[in-house]
């Protein structure tokens, strides 16, 4: 069966868990895959899931993997073995590939075989802590590039004022996306819009102006 806009999780740790269970609850249709019966037994209440060896490729025809448009290697505990199941769900066909690495040479290896997207969860996720540990920032969003989105407590020297008024673009190069006041909706970064004290502020910038804009 031509499966649209589907995905293919291999890896049933913590990192393709959480990927699998997430684009389930959003409603993509997904399949997740693992060499061990006690995970996927596990999950399978909950995800759809399967048994099977994707270093195998005679378990990748059995499955009909091509069929998938895309797939997630969540595979941490072997280097090798994600770098040979990424190689053979590329040789089937899947080029939206998304694939966990655990290390510098890892990502390196699975950029060289082709895969479209490397994450590094925990240097990614050591990142997002880091600056919210900090006690700057509410929450902390990387995008590709210098850029940040962050979300912020309105700074004191912008208290009362209006993002027009307060010329924040101007002066400090970042640009307001939205403000949450307390019992309020989220509004969008109109010019007329008022930041209050305890205002939420979602901020994008790069790192520099976040930082000069939070301290005036």
């Amino acid at each position: 069966m031509t499966r649209d806009r589907s995905v293919l999780v291999v890896g049933l740790g913590r990192f393709g868990v959480a990927v699998a269970t997430t684009l389930d609850s959003l409603g993509q249709d997904v399949l997740a895959v693992d060499k061990d019966a006690d995970l996927v037994n596990r999950w399978s209440s909950q995800i759809p899931t399967v048994q099977a060896d994707m270093t195998d490729v005679l378990a990748l025809e059995q499955l009909g993997v091509k069929d998938f448009s895309t797939a997630v290697v969540a595979i941490g505990d072997s280097i090798e073995a994600s770098v040979i199941t990424a190689g053979n769900l590329l040789d089937v066909g899947i080029t939206d590939i998304w694939a966990k690495s655990v290390s510098v040479e890892h990502a390196r290896i699975l950029q060289r075989i082709g895969a479209r997207h490397i994450i590094n969860a925990e240097t990614d996720a050591g990142k997002r802590v880091g600056h919210l540990v900090s006690g700057d920032y509410l929450d902390y969003i990387e995008i590709e590039g210098p850029h940040s989105v962050v979300k912020i407590h309105t700074p004191s020297h912008a208290v009362g004022m209006s993002i027009g008024d307060a010329r924040i673009h101007e002066r400090f190069g970042v640009t307001v996306v939205a403000i949450k006041s307390s019992g309020r909706e989220l509004a969008y970064g109109s010019k007329d819009l008022v930041m209050k004290r305890n205002d939420e502020l979602i901020i994008m910038g790069t790192q520099d102006q976040i930082n000069h804009f939070l301290h005036g």
